[in-house]
């Protein structure tokens, strides 16, 4: 993947060139065309310079997307399966699903093929980034991160990790998953911001019903043991009073996993997220990762629970928001690289992201989608691509054939 490269930031060893590259403008005014070359030459490696030594951040703000792997198989796949079974629900399966002749839904997202795809359609819009949420290594939620790691492509886009169900292990459990993680970190294409930190998010992580306080502090010193020193980013759900509580945890930043709503709209929902989060955390001057949503529609979990959720407010929400048209993730995706590019003393980390890749009968995802001919619908990721794209870019065209052949 092609990626954004630093500005032309000026630091000392650049700056300390200026002196030679004024003098060259002025010898070449004096000599007219003689000198030119001499010029052009100066300001050609004070640019370059510029580039090499600027580090981060980017010309634009890195934008990644969560991934919820729920797609590999046991039980949560069979339940989330029930949950997209209906025929109206078919058109937001993930793009390597089966539905037969009964129309029975099958989604198994095992092959490595799959996986390999994966990348590629990401890469191919221009994200920089996916958030795997961390699970127990053991865990079939894990499948998909362990894909990823094989993949001959990983190098096509980063990842990061959500702290989540791999903190809630029994003890005798957690020193290997605190070394997993510290692994994770250190793995090559692991995103970093502001020169170099790991970005580590965390969204609901529990341990007996509470976020565990003592395992993130051993977490976080073993990182620092490790020579590391991660970007925290505790998601929530309200940024001014999130880190007002969650900094003296050790968080550096705070950001969110989605945003409910009742709003019979997209644009309403977009425009709550952008009121409500971004607003939010700007008027309060906290360091901020903006979320950027595509939909929140529930109705499939409502039709046809899931053991997780069984008690959740949605359950009696008459009202979902309407499924968002791509040009409308597009533009609301436009909007969260203005906002970091215009609130940089908000928005240090000079990153987004986007809710989701793959949370399908929750109503958010960008990863193409099933289709009756076996072409994937990628209309999402191919608005979001000419967001993404530098305009210098040609857009390249989706990396799916006609129909992809799907896994036996």
């Amino acid at each position: 993947m092609t990626k954004p490269n630093p500005p032309y930031a000026m630091d000392a060893p650049a700056a300390s060139l200026m002196p030679f590259l004024l003098q060259g403008w002025r010898a070449a005014e004096t000599w007219k065309c003689r000198l030119w070359p001499i010029a052009a030459g100066l300001l050609a490696f004070w640019l370059a310079l510029g580039v090499l030594v600027a580090g981060e951040p980017p010309t634009r703000p890195i934008v990644g997307a969560i991934r919820w792997d729920a797609w590999t198989g046991g039980e949560i796949t069979a339940q989330v399966e029930r949950s997209l079974g209906p025929g109206k629900y078919h058109s937001r399966l993930p793009w390597f699903a089966k539905v037969g002749d009964d129309g029975i839904v099958r989604i198994d997202g095992r092959p490595q093929t799959i996986m390999d795809q994966e990348i590629d359609f990401a890469a191919d819009a221009g994200l920089d980034y996916w958030a795997f949420l961390l699970y127990p290594e053991a865990d079939t939620m894990s499948h998909a991160l362990q894909q990823y790691l094989k993949s001959p492509k990983r190098q096509r886009i980063n990842f990061c990790v959500i702290l989540h169900n791999a903190l809630s292990v029994p003890q005798v459990a957690w020193p290997r998953e605190r070394a997993r993680l510290i692994s994770l970190l250190k793995e090559p294409g692991y995103q970093t911001v502001l020169a170099g930190r790991p970005l580590v998010f965390e969204f609901q992580a529990r341990l007996d019903g509470k976020f565990p306080i003592q395992r993130f502090a051993e977490l976080r010193r073993a990182a620092q043991e490790s020579g590391l020193n991660p970007y925290y980013v505790f998601m929530g759900w309200n940024p001014a009073a999130d880190f007002s509580r969650e900094s003296a945890n050790g968080f550096d930043a705070v950001s969110a996993y989605a945003y409910g709503s009742s709003d019979a709209t997209f644009a309403g929902l977009w425009q709550a997220v952008e009121k409500h989060y971004w607003q939010n955390a700007l008027a309060s001057k906290v360091p901020y990762v903006p979320l950027v949503t595509t939909g929140w529609d529930k109705q499939p979990r409502k039709e046809n629970p899931v053991s997780w959720e069984k008690d959740h407010d949605y359950h009696q929400q008459a009202v979902f928001p309407s499924a968002a048209t791509p040009q409308e993730i597009a533009s609301h995706l436009g909007d969260s690289l203005k906002f970091v590019m215009k609130n940089r003393e908000v928005c240090a980390a000079n990153a987004v992201i986007i809710y989701a890749w793959n949370e399908h009968d929750e109503g958010g995802w960008l990863v193409p989608t099933w289709t009756p001919d076996g072409k994937p619908n990628t209309a999402r990721l191919d608005a979001i691509r000419r967001i993404l794209k530098r305009e210098n870019t040609p857009t390249r065209p989706s990396s799916a054939p006609a129909a992809l052949p799907l896994p036996r």
